[in-house]
């Protein structure tokens, strides 16, 4: 027996043999003993037999999980891969004067992948992939429903909330980008002489002390006294906390050069009294 005869036979049986939805396979048991070059009748014997007087093929697949009243119906529904597997090893290792040289290529063919793969690839059988789930966009709607439940519960500025609602609808809906930033422009909260950046507080605080205050030691100062903590997200760079909160407004504005509207924390002047300088 070469390995071109027993590609013939593998041809021969393909029809005995069927692969699952999941992959597994079986066939017939006809198949199988042609597979294993032996005659079938030898296999009906020992199937039909394996539950009162079990066989040594029969007592070696009860051993590996194959119940003997589960062999005895291998006649009408198929022999699984996984027994084809023992079957064949049988044969070509167990069986005594019955080894066979077919059952012995068909082991050796088989070992290298498994009998379930093996007999896959007889058949041409792949895999389904799943679908990819694909998740909805979420509507206008579910966008700011969402965003008044936490940012709106949180306390956050009106127009804060607002904007953040333009910036979650422009990055899902990129088609509306433009009319997000433009109305994004007119929440932008003016800011009033009374409100000041850490670099007009610097410059009061220089002329006050004869020291020099740069907007980065009144950003640290501030954060140092606990009115301001950094901000991970990075817009605005602070946020201010309760201590600061009366002191401070959070304001809207577009960047320069840009057409993306950013976050400030601005101060009171009154802020610099509480302050220890």
């Amino acid at each position: 027996m070469s390995n071109i005869e027993l590609e013939n036979v593998i041809q021969q049986i393909k029809s005995e043999i069927e692969i699952d939805a999941l992959g597994r396979g079986k066939a017939t048991i006809r198949a199988t003993a042609r597979l294993a070059g032996i005659d079938d009748k030898s296999l009906r014997t020992a199937f039909e037999g394996a539950e009162q007087t079990p066989s040594q093929l029969a007592t070696k697949l009860i051993k590996h999980g194959f119940e003997g009243a589960e062999q005895a119906l291998w006649g009408q529904t198929g022999i699984p891969d996984m027994a084809i597997a023992v079957i064949l090893e049988y044969y070509a290792t167990d069986a005594g004067r019955y080894i066979k040289e077919q059952a012995k290529l068909a082991y050796k063919a088989f070992a290298v992948y498994g009998i379930r793969v093996w007999m896959q690839k007889i058949k041409g059988w792949e895999q389904e992939k799943a679908p990819q789930q694909i998740l909805p966009t979420p509507s206008l709607e579910e966008i700011s429903t969402l965003l008044d439940l936490t940012l709106g519960k949180a306390g956050l500025e009106p127009k804060l909330v607002a904007g953040a609602k333009l910036n979650a609808m422009a990055k899902r809906y990129p088609h509306l980008k433009q009319e997000a930033e433009e109305a994004k422009s007119m929440l932008a909260i003016p800011v009033e002489n009374k409100l000041l950046a850490p670099k007009q507080l610097g410059e009061i605080l220089t002329e006050q002390t004869g020291e020099v205050w740069s907007p980065q030691r009144v950003n640290k100062f501030l954060t140092e006294e606990g009115f301001q903590v950094r901000n991970p997200e990075g817009n605005p760079d602070y946020l201010p906390t309760e201590k600061g909160k009366p002191y401070s407004q959070m304001t809207l504005n577009t960047a320069k050069g840009r057409d993306k509207t950013v976050q400030h924390l601005r101060w009171l002047e009154s802020v610099l009294e509480t302050l220890e300088v």
